[in-house]
């Protein structure tokens, strides 16, 4: 689904009209610019069984959480879309339970198949401090925005994991991971194309993206489970050199999450 903002974007629009057309100076001809890059944040909202070695589902309603995104969205007078599933995965995306995470990249192709080249998503437990709108100006500069987690790679990545991500375990512990649980792109970034199609095709081989988020998945005693999408985005980023990261500092100035809104599980 997607709910459009028209009142507020069709008036800044017809605001910025001028700005959009230029006179060269001694030609009558009308000159117009490029059009602005459409922005938009994707969430995802469709309840699902756990994967095997996951916590055992107490209750769960993404749904509820993606009407808060929703609200968080107008109040803060967010100037684009919002686009959402409630009641379908994206196009082609495997399921939760089949892939942790996996609905991430396809989500973002979504938006994509929709024209939209500035992309910020949401996981349905998100939410908003203050306005984001300045957030896409950093994804429209720097192609990306990822922010940074405290741990490193290397103590939530199983061994089966290390041979997709052509990683040995030594060099995962030398490699930051980041949150995905927000991450932006700017799909006219090459950068941010080639990171999209392997993240992708990791969360479709049937390996990166699954194993027991907190059981044995190394017989290495440092590693504490895995955490599928946020692995491997974090391995994948790194080495296409999307770097440096937000700080910790600069997540919670935009944002805070709130998991208990919208599942409770038994660990």
């Amino acid at each position: 689904m997607i709910d459009k903002y028209r009142r507020r974007v069709e008036k800044n629009r017809k605001s910025d009209l001028s700005k959009n057309i230029i006179q060269q100076p001694n030609d009558p001809i009308k000159i117009e610019q490029r059009p602005p890059l459409r922005r938009c944040v994707i969430s995802l909202g469709v309840n699902s069984p756990q994967p095997p070695g996951h916590p055992k589902i107490i209750s769960q309603n993404y749904a509820k959480g993606i009407q808060i995104i929703k609200n968080d969205l107008l109040r803060f007078n967010f100037m684009g879309d919002f686009l959402y599933w409630c009641d379908r995965y994206p196009v082609g995306s495997p399921k939760i339970y089949q892939s942790f995470g996996g609905f991430k990249p396809y989500c973002f192709q979504e938006a994509i198949d929709q024209n939209y080249q500035l992309i910020l998503y949401f996981d349905s437990s998100i939410r908003l401090r203050q306005s984001i709108n300045p957030i896409f100006d950093q994804i429209k500069e720097k192609g990306f925005i990822i922010y940074q987690e405290n741990h490193s790679v290397g103590e939530y990545c199983s061994d089966d994991a290390l041979r997709t991500l052509d990683i040995t375990r030594d060099e995962s512990f030398t490699m930051p991971s980041c949150r995905t649980n927000i991450i932006g792109l700017n799909m006219q970034d090459e950068k941010a194309r080639k990171f999209l199609n392997i993240w992708r095709e990791k969360a479709s081989d049937g390996i990166t993206f699954s194993g027991a988020k907190w059981g044995k998945v190394s017989n290495d005693p440092r590693v504490k489970g895995h955490r599928y999408d946020q692995t491997a985005a974090s391995v994948i980023a790194l080495k296409l050199g999307m770097t440096p990261w937000e700080k910790e500092s600069a997540y919670d100035h935009y944002f805070y999450n709130d998991r208990l809104s919208v599942r409770v599980l038994d660990e």
